[in-house]
């Protein structure tokens, strides 16, 4: 694959490590829930680059685990943002409806419903499992406790969110001038 080529040649590590994490090999183990929260902080320090460990911990523990069967819809475009999730382990897809086909694979790591659930804002597509995944979700409840409880923490996710929509913005696929529209 054309990423793992440069994933290598920036940090050989990291394509080791991910190699390691993959879904294949979280779902063939069997983890405690200690070592699977363990890696749910680790993935959210890929989200939180320079960000203390212990901070990213404290956000962790206002996520829950939840897991979603083969085929399973997470949400509907349209649907209210009521939550943000964390993919941990499995295979999930975005699609947009009423066009053309359009989609994108969720990758292990990834954080997705974070601007919907920062604006208040509809689903701009559907989430589906494409085998039983893992997520940790952080519930519309949890986010506004941490909000007002540990601002610093809450920080977090509008960090994440920022750093997503930059991506966005800025991806090759983003064809906004020519053909005013957003990528998934």
């Amino acid at each position: 694959m054309h990423q793992d080529y440069l994933i290598a040649k920036v940090d050989p590590g990291l394509l080791n490590d991910y190699v390691r994490h993959s879904i294949y090999d979280l779902t063939s183990q069997i983890l405690s829930i200690d070592e699977e929260r363990s890696y749910v902080v680790r993935l959210l320090m890929r989200r939180c680059p320079g960000e203390e460990r212990q901070l990213i911990e404290r956000f962790a523990t206002y996520l829950s685990r939840e897991i979603y069967q083969e085929g399973a819809i997470l949400w509907r475009q349209g649907a209210k943002s009521d939550c943000a999730k964390l993919l941990v382990s499995g295979d999930l897809v975005a699609t947009l409806e009423n066009e053309a086909g359009t989609w994108e694979a969720v990758s292990v790591g990834s954080v997705i419903g974070e601007s919907g659930l920062v604006e208040r804002q509809n689903r701009n597509s559907t989430v589906t499992a494409r085998v039983e995944s893992v997520l940790y979700s952080l519930s519309i409840q949890s986010w506004e406790l941490m909000k007002e409880n540990d601002p610093k923490c809450a920080n977090l996710l509008y960090a994440i969110t920022i750093r997503y929509l930059m991506l966005r913005v800025q991806h090759c696929s983003n064809r906004i001038f020519e053909t005013r529209c957003l990528p998934v």
